[in-house]
């Protein structure tokens, strides 16, 4: 018995107070001490109603709340156990008193004395029906299943037919050795023929689906819903019949009636759309069933961050990022003291490269979370964007002071800010920053690249450089601006006939796409003599705009 449970049930003991004596009724001690126990003051409690006995010996109340006190402390499970007795002798017929020191045996794990102090509660108070799920529990425990079951048959005969019953009683059967889930969910249905319950007929439709009985599966779902239209479990379930019979009109329609439930946590609504977008292919064969499950589960939680998150996510997949940043504004303005929030919807303009909002929205961002090293990095790469380099550097300059120790934002913010640096013809810094960011990780890519590629523009160190660059290419061979950086670099050296091959295996991991590595292929090209197809690229690139 868990000690919750179990003062929970002593806190019922209050109630004595209208059934004390009269003497005790009217003891002002024995008043003052009741209050002092009701505000959670246990020691002056326990003093009080200490000299209350001391007054009154014969206070079988006193002596049941200074119990329940001890009781609280299992360092004190004897001296509860003594006051509990004494109350008892004090009065013999007080229901709650023996009810207490049997379920205080429970708790104290004593179950040979318990057992039989409910099974005599129980017989003197028959329409008490929590003493026989105590004692089902008890049994339980003792896997005794046929004491149990006979228990559950004396709560049908006293309380009639109920679902907890029911439902109870299938749960024992199938705990037996060699249980028949067949025979326990026959015998089941013969219960609900004369206990409609929509709980019972959803619990016989979920058995029926789960053994693909689906005509079955689906009569006792109908049922329930009878019962009660808007009973969600067997909506769910019916959803899931019509989804392994491939009936998605039927499957979508059920399924809206549990997006629409307020009641149904939106975590397990999530985890449902969750594993349906898992299939890109499913979500693109119906997307209007899919649109009209979003905008029921929207609908059913608005401010929900989870939801909000999960559409603003399903929006910007199915090529709508208007909506998908729409949605995620609301919910950062919802939840202003969320950065998960802020961050989702920042990184979202940034996916759709929107500089300006992006620089804005941050700003405010920054305001509330001025220590966010992710809402200042936004802002810094939304100012480079619109080549306000100044407040760029600004913001990675704090990135730096407020997280020195911070390997990673050290070397991506001294990568950035030497790439900015390089931009205003600063090389000395850039190079510097660029240095830093190599003492941190000397296989940073992003950096091997842009200083390998400068150098090369500068004309000197081309060696260092081929050396740099010639490691990003052995970490990611088909990334074609680092193949295009190792090409150049080669054809500076003067090494062509290497510089072309490069070249060639960049054209077909996308080099075709990018204006200045179609410049520097058809310059390889020319160099070897192969004039004609290097003005076809040359040509190719002339229609470009610039990277």
């Amino acid at each position: 018995m868990e000690r919750s449970r179990f003062l929970r049930t002593i806190a019922l003991g209050i109630l004595l107070l209208c059934a004390a004596s009269g003497l005790q009724a009217q003891s002002v001690k024995y008043i003052d001490a009741l209050k002092y126990y009701q505000q959670g003051d246990a020691a002056e409690a326990l003093k009080l109603f200490r000299e209350e006995l001391q007054e009154n010996p014969e206070n079988d109340a006193a002596c049941y709340y200074i119990a329940t006190i001890c009781a609280s402390d299992r360092k004190r499970d004897l001296e509860a156990e003594n006051w509990f007795k004494k109350a008892i002798t004090l009065a013999p017929d007080n229901f709650w008193y023996k009810y207490s020191l049997a379920l205080f045996y429970l708790r104290s794990e004593r179950q040979e004395l318990a057992v039989p102090m409910l099974e005599e509660l129980a017989e003197n108070y028959p329409k008490k029906s929590d003493l026989y799920f105590d004692l089902i529990n008890v049994y339980l425990s003792d896997n005794d299943i046929d004491k149990a079951l006979a228990t559950l048959d004396k709560i049908d005969a006293i309380k009639g037919k109920n679902e907890v019953v029911g439902l109870t009683r299938t749960e024992l059967l199938l705990k037996r050795p060699n249980a028949n889930p067949d025979s326990v969910y026959t015998a089941l249905a013969t219960y609900f023929e004369s206990c409609k319950s929509p709980r019972i007929a959803s619990v016989l439709g979920d058995f029926y689906a789960t053994t693909y009985r689906d005509s079955l599966a689906l009569r006792y779902y109908d049922e329930a819903l009878e019962l009660e239209p808007d009973y969600t479990p067997a909506w769910y379930g019916k959803a899931g019949v019509y989804q392994v019979l491939r009936q998605y009109d039927n499957f979508f329609s059920s399924l809206s009636h549990v997006m629409r439930d307020p009641y149904v946590q939106p975590e397990v609504k999530a985890a449902q759309v969750e594993q349906m977008m898992a299939n890109p292919q499913f979500v693109r064969t119906f997307p209007d069933d899919f649109d009209q499950i979003m905008i029921d589960l929207h609908a059913a939680h608005p401010t929900d961050s989870t939801i909000n998150g999960l559409l603003g996510g399903y929006y910007y997949r199915t090529a709508r990022p208007h909506l998908a940043i729409e949605v995620m504004r609301q919910n950062m303005e919802q939840h202003p003291e969320s950065t998960d929030a802020a961050l989702q919807y920042l990184i979202l303009l940034y996916y759709q490269q929107a500089w300006q909002p992006l620089a804005d929205d941050a700003s405010s961002v920054v305001a509330r979370f001025p220590t966010n090293p992710d809402a200042l990095q936004m802002r810094a790469i939304a100012n480079s964007q619109l080549k306000k380099f100044k407040s760029a550097l600004d913001d990675y300059e704090t990135l730096l002071r407020l997280h020195p120790k911070d390997t990673t934002i050290v070397k991506v913010t001294n990568s950035a800010m030497g790439d900015i640096y390089y931009q205003f013809g600063e090389t000395k810094k850039a190079f510097k920053c660029y240095e830093k960011a190599l003492k941190i990780d000397p296989d940073y890519n992003p950096v091997l690249n842009n200083y390998a590629y400068y150098l090369s523009l500068q004309g000197k160190n081309l060696k260092k450089a081929k050396e740099m660059s010639r490691k990003t290419i052995t970490t990611e061979p088909d990334n074609p601006t680092y193949l295009d950086t190792y090409a150049w670099i080669l054809h500076l050296l003067g090494e062509d006939i290497e510089a072309k091959a490069i070249f060639k295996h960049a054209m077909l991991y996308g080099g075709k796409e990018s204006k200045a590595i179609l410049e520097h292929y058809a310059t390889v090209l020319e160099k070897l003599g192969e004039k004609d197809l290097a003005n076809i690229y040359f040509n190719q690139a002339a229609a470009m705009k610039e990277d």
